[in-house]
């Protein structure tokens, strides 16, 4: 098992390195980094720090796969928000990401399996189920798959859980449907605690999440947990935001970036990404037994991300 740090292709790699001989990562007992990468090639001096990546994504991919209400944005913003403005875009945007991230040779790119419609972000309640979701995401990524040489990903695609509608991982339901709908093998899940909490009702503390954690994962098959070779680890006790939070629409004067600044201001206090502060977290990684641990600490309480690692890596053994 290889335990990770989350990083973006957008951040220096002098925040996690010491003269750039990388020392301050192994001490720490860090494999390497999972890298958020984009659409341009990835930078040489990433290399030797990559373990695996994470794709580029985008919040109402739906919205540009189905062609409805496109906003007015240029180009980048509208591959940011929506991975372009029309189906063929969606297609090209996440085929180039793949092969953008593929230069790395990772083992495996995270891939968001989720969508929020911009219009019902600021909202409780969701116009698209989790199967109109999923079944838009199979579409989508088959399509971009196909595109690529010999019709098949240079990579394990590792789907992400959200809170949003799409995949969550409360049961077994969503990876069957997978197994029906997705048209290439090198698929796997990359289970999100965080997110997994964000589903789920009364998280006010560390023992609620484990306890909560626990008794979902104690319901996957084994077929179910095969497919789930990474976990993003980390803590969100947000249930009392969650339930006082005021529904609005948003508003349509604004342009998409001031939208998804208020939007990230919201989507912090749900999906707040904290370390484990106690050792109830080793129980939840040994049930799964992953390949890979991503400690995806964005330091948004405490303002430490590289200190929040420290804290959680510390539960598991030195390797």
């Amino acid at each position: 098992m290889k335990h990770l740090f989350s990083f973006s292709v957008y951040q220096p790699l002098s925040e996690i390195s010491q003269a750039g001989s990388g020392m301050a990562l192994k001490e720490m007992g860090c494999d390497g980094i999972e890298l958020l990468t984009g659409y341009s090639p990835v930078p040489d001096e990433y290399r030797g720090y990559t373990a695996g990546v994470h794709l580029p994504y985008a919040a109402d991919w739906m919205r540009a796969w189905k062609g409805t209400d496109i906003p007015e944005c240029n180009h980048d913003t509208a591959r940011f928000m929506m991975f372009g403005k029309c189906a063929e875009d969606v297609t090209d945007s996440l085929t180039l990401a793949i092969s953008q991230a593929s230069a790395l040779d990772p083992p495996y790119g995270v891939l968001h399996a989720g969508n929020i419609n911009l219009d019902e972000i600021f909202m409780h309640d969701r116009g698209d189920s989790d199967t109109k979701v999923l079944g838009a995401f199979c579409e989508m990524v088959n399509s971009a798959v196909s595109m690529l040489p010999r019709g098949r990903p240079p990579f394990k695609i590792a789907f992400e859980n959200l809170w949003w509608p799409g995949l969550k991982m409360k049961d077994n339901r969503e990876v069957k449907f997978f197994e029906r709908n997705i048209e290439f093998e090198e698929w796997g899940i990359c289970l999100d605690t965080g997110h997994l909490l964000n589903c789920l009702p009364g998280i006010r503390s560390e023992q609620d999440a484990i306890s909560s954690l626990t008794k979902v994962i104690e319901g996957y098959d084994e077929d179910t947990l095969e497919r789930i070779g990474n976990v993003h680890l980390h803590v969100s006790m947000s249930s009392d935001y969650r339930d006082s939070f005021e529904d609005r629409e948003r508003d349509r004067g604004d342009p998409v970036g001031v939208l998804m600044e208020k939007a990230n201001a919201h989507i912090c206090r749900i999906d707040q990404h904290r370390p484990f502060m106690s050792d109830g977290c080793i129980e939840i990684v040994e049930m799964l037994s992953p390949e890979y641990v991503t400690h995806e600490m964005a330091g948004s309480v405490s303002g430490d991300p590289l200190g929040d690692f420290r804290a959680q890596r510390l539960h598991f053994p030195a390797v």
